[in-house]
């Protein structure tokens, strides 16, 4: 009988020591921000500031009507629209709409926050691109 509580005893602490080796190989719930330096984001990532709880989540895409395109001439320059979610204790939706170098800024409490650059710069057709083939330059502030 003693010698079954002890394999049992055994068996329960080398259980309990896998499950906390899964739990430490966890990363973080996000992408780390780096107030003042540009990052590359793209649709469906989370990005924080960890130290604040400072969260924006990018996407989903709302449309592309930018005249990127070479060799077609435009009589307007189209827009990206990207919705975006930002929390901070409550959940704020937003939208960029680059319209003007297809750039845009939203606002956040302190934060000012930069879309910079929306990548492809040019693209091969008008056509719309699958979103997980964006990628945006970033900037908090």
């Amino acid at each position: 009988m003693k010698s079954y509580i002890s394999l049992t005893v055994s068996l329960l602490f080398v259980l309990v020591s896998d499950r906390c080796d899964q739990r430490s190989d966890v990363g973080p719930d996000c992408n780390e921000i780096h107030l003042n330096k540009a990052f590359t984001a793209r649709i469906g990532e989370d990005w924080c500031i960890p130290e604040t709880g400072w969260k924006i989540s990018f996407g989903p895409m709302i449309g592309d009507s930018r005249c990127n395109v070479a060799g077609i001439e435009c009589i307007w320059a189209g827009s990206f629209v990207m919705a975006a979610s930002i929390s901070n204790g409550e959940i704020t939706q937003d939208t960029f709409e680059a319209v003007h170098g297809w750039q845009d800024t939203l606002y956040s409490g302190p934060y000012k926050i930069y879309l910079n650059k929306v990548i492809p710069e040019v693209r091969e057709s008008m056509d719309a691109l699958d979103p997980s083939k964006y990628s945006f330059e970033m900037v908090i502030e």
